[in-house]
């Protein structure tokens, strides 16, 4: 027992000289680039550094944060600094996480580590970008480093069940809710989590209940603090703008000339009408798309912002500002009314071209979550994703663990899982860009390379140690 106890302590000291320079490595990596490029501004940057009514509280408010600390003129750096340490405590808590899980993965938490560097790489020097998104003022110099840190918390809970890492999920989905409007896919992601396994795997009832509570607690809160924002910034008790207009662009662009007779109210029948005419005729609709997959995909990405900025913005704001003298915060409140009622009324529509723009946006996001679309890439997805799938069910079925919590096929299904609730919801209301869906690209090659080291035949010291890890976890599995 007590050489058991010394070589535990041993291996314990070797682990955290291990985990320092996976720290040292990833700091060395993120810092380089506030060097390198220095804080960019980017399209969006003014409407966060504004506080502007569209956006959600978090960003605008750590922008502000910084600006009371180091002043107008020299906030930007400092907070790109902040976004890289968190990217490189992302990237170094993956590591260390798929370690501590995968008994003697020392490969496996550089292969992590790893991973998460190519995605900055990719984005920086691949991408037409001209800086890493940890440089850049907007959402996702937050929200990428966020979103690891809330698929790890969610998996150590599913594995442990300890109130610490619930705890850790709720504040990491709270916080990625109040960053950008798309992550609510968190709540999704979380929802189909827990029904996997509470109600599928184990069956248990009331405790899932009792979770998709929690889950619909969390979306109340996120209202709440939305509210709560917009009340200290603008005095009025109100969520942000705008969120029916990425709806709306997408319901303009599969509709035609015929469903003006949808429209009961003859403001907003007139509304559309000039809108619907003015994308006939820019060729923004999906009349004028070519045909094929890609080509659809890429036809409704380039139409979106111009159908919504460039002509319903113009046509709602003109008449609402001719027709009323409303104060700004009442402008925008009528500006989100006609929106809604336009979108009600154009789910109306037939829907085979929506269904068509959502199959092929959808798919888009598939593939721009591990690569981008071109005509190789897209046959390296699709290849990349049924190897994922294969050797998850290869393993799965070889260990007999598809009701037990078992590391290895906990992590690949929340990471896949994660893919797909953000291609399908982010599918359903906006174009499928690359930034919106990147949040698991790492975190798949990560979950990728566990899965190939796990069953595929591995150089005779990986398998060994392999082997080695297999018969530690059992062993503590039975103590």
């Amino acid at each position: 027992m007590a050489m058991e106890i010394e070589k535990e302590r041993r291996a314990k000291r070797g682990w955290d000289k291990w985990e320092l320079g996976l720290l040292a490595a990833a700091l060395l990596f993120y810092l380089f680039f506030p060097l390198y490029d220095g804080p960019v501004w980017c399209k969006d940057s003014m409407s966060y550094a504004t506080m502007d009514i569209t956006r959600e509280p978090l960003y605008p408010t750590f922008l502000w944060v910084f600006r009371r600390l180091y002043g107008e003129g020299d906030y930007l750096m400092p907070v790109v600094v902040a976004q890289s340490i968190l990217a490189a405590y992302a990237a170094w808590k993956l590591a260390v996480t798929v370690k501590e899980r995968k008994e003697g993965g020392k490969i496996l938490s550089l292969i992590a580590l790893v991973s998460q560097f190519g995605v900055t790489i990719l984005c920086r020097f691949v991408a037409a970008r001209s800086s890493a998104y940890t440089d850049s003022i907007m959402t996702e110099g937050l929200g990428l480093s966020l979103y690891v840190l809330f698929v790890l918390q969610l998996y150590k809970y599913i594995i442990d069940e300890k109130i610490k890492n619930l705890a850790g999920t709720v504040v990491y989905a709270m916080l990625l809710i109040n960053l950008r409007k798309q992550m609510l896919i968190t709540l999704c992601l979380m929802a189909a989590v827990f029904v996997l396994y509470y109600l599928i795997k184990e069956q248990k009832g009331k405790k899932l209940l009792l979770l998709l509570a929690m889950t619909v607690g969390i979306f109340a809160a996120c209202r709440f603090t939305d509210k709560l924002y917009n009340y200290c910034v603008r005095g009025v008790w109100i969520e942000h703008s705008g969120n029916s207009m990425g709806m709306l662009c997408t319901l303009i662009y599969t509709s035609g000339e015929e469903d003006g007779v949808l429209f009961e109210d003859g403001t907003l029948k007139g509304m559309y009408e000039e809108i619907s005419k003015e994308a006939d005729k820019q060729g923004l609709k999906i009349t004028y798309a070519p045909k094929g997959w890609v080509d659809l995909s890429s036809h409704y990405a380039d139409s979106y912002d111009a159908i919504g900025y460039g002509i319903i913005n113009p046509v709602v704001q003109g008449y609402i500002a001719e027709h009323y003298e409303y104060t700004p915060v009442e402008a925008v409140l009528k500006y989100d009314e006609y929106c809604n009622e336009m979108v009600k009324t154009l789910l109306g529509q037939e829907k085979g071209d929506l269904i068509r723009v959502y199959m092929s946006n959808t798919w888009k996001g598939f593939v721009n979550s591990i690569a981008r679309v071109n005509k190789y890439l897209n046959i390296y997805a699709a290849a990349s994703y049924l190897l994922y799938l294969g050797l998850y069910l290869y393993y799965v079925r070889k260990k007999g663990c598809w009701r037990e919590k078992d590391k290895t096929a906990a992590f690949t299904e929340i990471v896949f899982g994660g893919i797909a609730v953000n291609a399908m919801v982010v599918g359903a209301m906006i174009f499928c860009q690359p930034r919106y869906m990147i949040y698991s690209m790492g975190l798949f090659y990560t979950a990728l390379s566990v899965l190939v080291y796990e069953t595929l035949p591995l150089p005779g010291f990986l398998m060994k140690k392999r082997e080695k890890g297999q018969a530690a976890a059992s062993e503590m599995d039975n103590i």
